[in-house]
């Protein structure tokens, strides 16, 4: 598996550009086994359940379960349908090595008819069905002619699609893509499922643990199955991006480190194709510095290297040199039909793959990857992915241009052509959709991840954290010094027109690891090509110094600045700095922020195409707060400034903090006046005092005993009238006016929309109170459990939308008790746009409720802030 770039979920047009793929090589992996030419079947003797344990013991080291995800329980348990655990997991949708398949959102528990994600009986299923459908809102249109086969324009005017004919856009039944891989493709003839833990389970090290069962598992001993699927249980690094906040982390595919612990293409199933099997395999990608005849030596190249001659001859270059030595993990024949059981043991020496004989029981690894400097990507938190792809490279080829005497030697009878079988992602696909497509499925047991508990150790922190060496760190740059693992590794490197590469590089001596970078295509502009931090806040009122070591291929001045990260990118410091191809420390003057706020770090680079080609590396970037030396003075002063931005106090009621910090009578006539007064007004807005308990104050501001005789009679509850009280009332009811107990109203409860459970839609920033989710659609739902609605008899949903008529449908444990419309569009998604619509509700008990979307012609139904009940 390989994620490619990105572009956000549902923009209407896509204009960015495309990043070319491939892969490449880099360090070793070295097998423990020696392979057979026919390899020994892999099967697990029997199920594995739940741990009696949270702990593990590893090579004498104990582990403690960190996370886990049982979906449901032990193994066929009879545990209902249920939905994923959105805490855990968001689906995803993108295109990438030419898979055939659209990722949806649709669950077994919102459609019972056509689900890809099924939680039930102790398992998670991921299902791909064969059906036509459009992901992608593209074309502007002006009429539905122009929308082509199911197509509608919509009142937005662009194109949306029915292609599959069941009543609902497919945009609304299509998972997100939520912007770090390439954007998904139209006229996919096929559905599956893909969910990932990106931003909600990311760790760093240690032993991750799985049990899942391959496609067609179902089907009678020793049937080669149908060709064409590929499911893959995988990781990838969390720097990839950051979805959530401001930071816009450019951190692409390779860099970001991928492992695929389990990948499994089903075409090598096929004896008459691979009579060696090896279908399940693992793979490695990163990136490093390119060399001489690599694809990424030429401008705006990316490549991989890959760790493992699996599945397609392996381009590892493990003694440093193109063409040399291949690391040796020729995959693994399994008994298909079977449960089986994946260990992935990681630290900071690298990892290794463990399949059935589990390293808690003395087992042997299957593979082993060792990290050299260059593969640093494996030393940063990363999550994980599960997919069921259909076709691409990998299900379907097996790899590209497969050599062959003739087409009975390809997949499907695929032509033979020039030696080479003429295959395309697609033309392997041969299953019996109405016989068999229930079997088209992975299905996973458990995912855990344990962590060992003496810990693992990190890099020395840069000295460029701690800029006076007091021993406490200063810096708001996170890693400054790029020499940290256990954070994000790099500045982002961010492009408007421009083009490059960026990578981590041990440069050894004093400097250790620095930034390194490659302009390929400066741009059109100075900021086309952005060397940045960002993400960080700055406050008013301080002052901040800030400086970063840079040396360049060929001399130039580079523009450093801070500035916003958003629109309008207003820059609050800057200088600019003439830099050679030694190491220059670029100091910038100190400055103060007007407004608190976001900021970013930047290194502008673009802008000038005599720097085509040319080299930047960066180190130490420091930005921190100067030392306050401002002395507090309030000697002689009752009021006013300190002269350091606190106050020395405040006056009272009628008097003025004067001009040397004095409280003097304010600007008028009035005089407080307390003569002869112990209790009531003192005419200026004061006070002269109160009376002690049996006492009241009276005109005369004298405190006189009080006269008041108590009074209950009638009451249960309530003022006696002198003070005192008659009674309390019971839990669930309320004191009246008349003194009676009456049954209580219930407290108006706020359920927000971004902590309930998520289907097809996913939270963002932008509430009037908290977040808010958008990506509303129809059949979409947003669930909170546990929802009490005995004596509630409305609920009002705070909305946006930039048009009119949205619609969802309120339901309590699966009956709708309500519906709220949004007659007149507010004018945006988020805050200040937002309003109220309403309905009444009749239901009693304690339930799931939860906001179901109608389908709307334009996408989205509206955001969703929060429901109240009253």
């Amino acid at each position: 598996m390989k994620p490619g770039w990105s572009a956000a979920w549902k923009r209407l047009v896509l204009g960015s550009s495309v990043w070319a793929l491939g892969l490449g090589a880099v360090s070793c992996v070295v097998d423990d086994t020696q392979a057979p030419e026919e390899a020994e079947v892999l099967q697990s003797e029997a199920p594995l359940e739940s741990y009696g344990s949270r702990t593990l013991t590893i090579a004498g080291q104990p582990f403690t379960l960190t996370w886990e995800d049982d979906f449901g329980g032990d193994l066929n348990k009879g545990q209902p349908k249920s939905l994923l655990n959105s805490a855990n997991w968001k689906k995803e949708n993108l295109g990438v090595n030419f898979e055939q398949q659209a990722y949806t959102n649709r669950e077994c528990v919102t459609h019972p008819n056509n689900w890809n994600y099924c939680v039930e009986n102790g398992k998670l299923t991921l299902l791909a069905r064969k059906e036509p459908l459009d992901c992608v809102v593209w074309q502007q249109c002006t009429a539905t002619s122009q929308c082509g086969t199911n197509g509608t324009c919509a009142a937005t005017g662009y194109c949306v699609y029915d292609q599959n004919r069941n009543g609902v856009f497919d945009h609304e039944e299509c998972a997100p893509a939520d912007g770090i891989s390439n954007f998904p493709a139209n006229g996919q003839q096929y559905t599956s499922g893909r969910i990932k833990s990106d931003e909600k389970v990311e760790f760093r090290y240690g032993y991750i643990e799985f049990r899942a069962r391959m496609p067609f598992a179902d089907l009678p001993a020793g049937a080669t199955p149908p060709s064409g699927m590929w499911p893959a249980i995988w990781l990838l690094g969390a720097n990839g991006a950051i979805a959530n906040g401001t930071r816009d982390d450019s951190v692409g595919w390779p860099m970001n480190g991928e492992i695929d612990i389990m990948e499994y293409t089903q075409i090598k199933e096929n004896r008459a194709l691979y009579p060696s099997n090896e279908a399940m395999g693992f793979n490695a990608l990163w990136r490093e510095i390119p060399e001489a005849g690599e694809m990424a030596a030429a401008p705006g190249g990316w490549q991989a290297n890959a760790c493992s001659d699996w599945p397609n001859g392996g381009d590892a270059k493990c003694d440093g040199d193109v063409g040399g030595a291949r690391a040796q993990w020729p995959g693994k024949t399994i008994d298909y039909h079977q449960w089986h059981t994946w260990g992935f043991l990681w630290d900071e020496k690298g990892f290794k793959i463990y399949i059935d004989n589990m390293p808690y029981n003395g087992g042997t690894p299957v593979g082993t990857f060792t990290n050299g400097d260059s593969s640093t990507e494996f030393q940063q938190p990363m999550y994980l992915i599960l997919n069921n792809a259909v076709g691409g490279e990998l299900g379907c080829l097996g790899w590209s241009s497969r050599t062959c005497t003739s087409s009975a030697q390809c997949a499907n009878g695929a032509a033979c052509s020039g030696g080479k079988c003429q295959e395309t992602p697609s033309s392997c696909i041969n299953i019996d959709w109405a016989a068999h497509g229930d079997k088209a499925k992975l299905e996973v047991d458990y995912v855990r991840w344990f962590h060992r508990n003496s810990g693992y150790p990190q890099a020395t922190r840069a000295a460029c954290q701690d800029s006076d060496g007091n021993g406490t760190a200063d810096n708001i740059i996170r890693n400054c010094g790029f020499n940290e693992d256990y954070t994000y590794h790099r500045s982002d490197l961010f492009f408007d027109g421009g083009q490059g590469l960026t990578d981590i590089n041990n440069e050894g001596g004093s400097r250790g690891y620095v930034q390194w970078v490659r302009i390929d295509n400066s741009g059109w502009q100075p900021h086309s090509v952005q060397i940045r931090q960002e993400g960080f806040q700055l406050n008013a009122g301080t002052t901040y110094k800030w400086k970063v070591d840079v040396k360049s291929s060929v001399a130039r001045t580079l523009p450093i600045k801070i500035a916003q990260p958003a629109a309008p990118y207003g820059v609050i410091a800057t200088f600019n700095c003439n830099v050679g191809t030694g190491w220059t420390t670029c100091t910038g003057p100190n400055f103060t922020p007007q407004a608190t706020g976001i900021y970013k770090f930047e290194i502008t680079a673009g802008g000038n195409a005599a720097f085509n080609g040319s080299q930047i590396w960066v180190d130490d970037m420091y930005l921190g707060a100067t030392t306050n030396t401002c002395q507090p003075e309030c000697t002689g002063k009752t009021c006013g400034s300190d002269g350091c931005g606190g106050v020395c106090g405040s006056c009272r009621s009628g008097t003025t903090c004067g001009s040397w910090g004095q409280c003097t009578a304010s600007s008028g006539t009035c005089t407080p006046s307390c003569s002869g007064k112990t209790c009531g007004s003192d005419g200026c807005g004061g006070t002269c005092g109160t009376c002690s308990t049996g006492n009241t104050c009276n005109a005369s501001g004298q405190c006189t005993p009080s006269t008041c005789t108590p009074q209950c009679s009638g009451k249960v509850c309530g003022s006696d009238g002198c003070g005192g009280t008659c009674g309390t009332c019971s839990t669930g009811n309320t004191c009246n006016a008349s003194g009676q107990c009456t049954p209580s109203t219930p407290t108006a409860v706020r359920l927000e929309a971004e902590s309930a459970t998520l289907t097809g839609c996913f939270a963002e920033a932008g509430g009037d109170s908290g977040g808010k989710v958008v990506a509303f659609e129809g059949n979409d739902t947003i669930c909170w459990s546990n929802v009490t609605l005995t004596g509630r008899t409305s609920a009002t949903a705070h909305v946006g939308a930039p048009y009119a008529n949205g619609q969802a449908q309120l339901k309590f444990n699966g009956t709708v008790i309500g519906t709220l419309k949004l007659a007149t569009a507010t004018g945006g998604w988020s805050s200040p746009t937002l309003t109220d619509i309403s309905t009444g509700i009749s239901a009693s008990g304690t339930g799931t409720l939860c906001l179901a979307g109608v389908t709307h012609a334009n996408g989205w139904i509206f955001s969703v802030d929060y429901l109240d009940l009253k």
